[in-house]
């Protein structure tokens, strides 16, 4: 059993988009201050974090007032800027993670030198009228079909117990398998449980039973065999019952679950203690995992580091 040590760094808030279940987004923030980029990462630092994962809202860099800042603090664009923090991160011996929704291809080759890995969640493989315009499922599709094709390993995933039927679940877990199988690039997929926070304006469905996780977790196994599965231990309770299915926890941290700051974590050794009594040991891995760690998937400057933590944890 796996989880990654991690620190968030939330570049902005901000989003053009509306969509009724995020209780995430705000419309006037701005970017991230260097000030508070060096904080956090002095806490990584202190509370030895390894991965660090770079968020944001989906494309504000179309938005004025966060063009004009970035104009102001002289980057061309949103992925200079995250180009800029990812590699201070790493200048500071953390592994950047980036989550910053859909992107093109040329936009995911800029960033893949100083990022170990990135993401973006399917959430669904049926549209919803209550999610905004831009996010259709198409275009989510396009954009893990463009990381693949970038060579950048990812992570993706569902969202459960937001009203949707076990069929869409499956359906969805299919369609990342079938993305997969042509590029190789899922590391994990999340099934991660819908929890509303302050300023969702969706109400929780209901979550999965047991057996329907279960039905989930062996399709996966049928689907795209080697992948890891990740249930992220503060958002469903019920995470114990199914570590014999279960192959990862997800980030985890000392800090705020930025995302879902109403579902803080348990400390670590809580969940090494969980983990050994269903006979599991809990172990740290990088956000990019070992089968992605070749110099397919990982620009040069990141190999030596990545394959040093690997050989550490081999001894």
């Amino acid at each position: 059993m796996t989880y990654s040590r991690s620190i968030t760094l939330v570049l902005t808030h901000d989003c053009p988009w509306h969509c009724r279940y995020c209780g995430f987004r705000s419309d006037g923030e701005g970017l991230l201050s260097d000030g508070e980029m060096e904080r956090i990462i002095r806490e990584a630092q202190q509370g030895g974090a390894r991965e660090a994962l770079l968020i944001s809202g989906e494309r504000p860099g179309g938005m004025p007032h966060i063009q004009e800042e970035l104009a102001r603090r002289g980057y061309g664009d949103f992925w200079e800027f995250a180009n800029r923090v990812g590699e201070r991160c790493a200048e500071a011996g953390l592994f950047p993670h980036g989550n910053f929704g859909r992107m093109t291809e040329e936009e995911l080759v800029r960033l893949r030198p100083n990022f170990v890995s990135m993401g973006m969640m399917l959430e669904s493989v049926r549209d919803h009228s209550e999610c905004a315009p831009e996010k259709k499922v198409a275009g989510r599709i396009a954009g893990m079909e463009a990381a693949g094709r970038a060579k950048v390993p990812f992570t993706s995933g569902i969202l459960v117990g937001w009203g949707e039927s076990q069929a869409s679940r499956l359906q969805s877990l299919e369609v990342l398998a079938e993305i997969h199988s042509k590029h190789g690039h899922l590391q994990e997929i999340l099934i991660q449980r819908y929890v509303p926070n302050a300023g969702s304006r969706w109400s929780a469905g209901v979550a999965p039973t047991l057996s329907e996780y279960a039905e989930m977790m062996q399709a996966w196994r049928d689907w795209a065999p080697g992948v890891a599965i990740q249930i992220p231990p503060n958002l469903e309770p019920r995470w114990v019952d199914l570590l014999h299915e279960l192959d990862d926890l997800g980030g985890i941290s000392w800090a705020r679950d930025e995302v879902n700051p109403s579902r803080p974590w348990e400390q670590v050794g809580l969940y090494e203690k969980r983990c050994e009594a269903k006979g599991r040991k809990l172990v740290e891995r990088l956000p990019v995992y070992q089968s992605h760690s070749t110099r397919e998937w990982l620009d040069v400057r990141w190999q030596e580091r990545v394959s040093r933590f690997w050989e550490e944890k081999v001894l």
